[in-house]
């Protein structure tokens, strides 16, 4: 039985594939954000549908003495993002208000995992009516989610409709920083594509290094000195 393969390598891959190769040897540096951890954390809390607000900041002054406690952050970095978010908290209410029927009643941080799909992973949020829900701490695009999320999200609904023997075929994506939830519908064409990179994963954890792509995003990848070493050795043999 091959091992299974993360639905966190799957957005590692749509990032640049190499990544999943580096990663794989344990070397990719992974930089705690004081607000990515914080702003993850605090979404995380809520746990009712009434007072967002009044939850959002009682958990806020408790993360910023529970954090340190669990990663690497410094009190200066901590307290920035806390002010920060602080003043952001109307907005991420806002952005939820319409939601609320469709996120609580909610279990978070949920374990999944399938043998016969090949995939695990840690769902964000599990919301009402078995809807999968990714929490994701960047800012919003213009339209719709981004494609990385959009199959995540599928690669999710497929774990979750096999555990309860239904069909998923819609999840949540929430973007607090922007204020905004949005609803995505998981398309065939999304759980197809999902089952395709668990393939190409596998391979890469084989240990063959892909091929960069040409629309590769370089500038402030922190594997860039070595992915570049590795392609000057490659074409000294070719």
């Amino acid at each position: 039985m091959p091992p299974l393969v993360r639905i966190s390598d799957i957005g590692l891959y749509l990032r640049c594939p190499r990544l999943v190769y580096f990663d794989n040897l344990g070397k990719i540096k992974r930089e705690n954000n004081a607000e990515q951890i914080l702003l993850r954390s605090l979404m995380l809390s809520l746990s009712q549908e009434t007072d967002l607000e009044s939850q959002l900041k009682e958990a806020l002054v408790r993360l910023e003495e529970e954090i340190p406690i669990v990663y690497e952050i410094g009190p200066e970095d901590l307290g920035q993002a806390c002010r920060e978010l602080e003043g952001k908290i109307s907005l991420i209410v806002q952005g939820l208000s319409p939601y609320i029927d469709r996120l609580f009643p909610c279990e978070a941080e949920v374990d999944l995992r399938s043998e016969k799909l090949g995939l695990s992973g840690r769902l964000d949020r599990l919301a009402p009516g078995f809807t999968p829900s990714l929490i994701r701490t960047g800012q919003a695009p213009e339209d719709g989610v981004w494609k990385k999320d959009r199959l995540m999200l599928a690669g999710y609904g497929m774990l979750l409709g096999e555990k309860h023997n239904v069909r998923i075929n819609q999840g949540l994506v929430e973007y607090p920083r922007s204020g905004l939830v949005r609803q995505v519908q998981i398309h065939s064409v999304d759980k197809a594509r999902v089952l395709r990179i668990r393939d190409r994963v596998r391979h890469i954890k084989d240990g063959r290094l892909p091929d960069r792509p040409e629309n590769a995003r370089c500038d402030g990848c922190t594997e860039l000195k070595r992915c570049e070493m590795k392609q000057t050795l490659a074409s000294r043999f070719f």
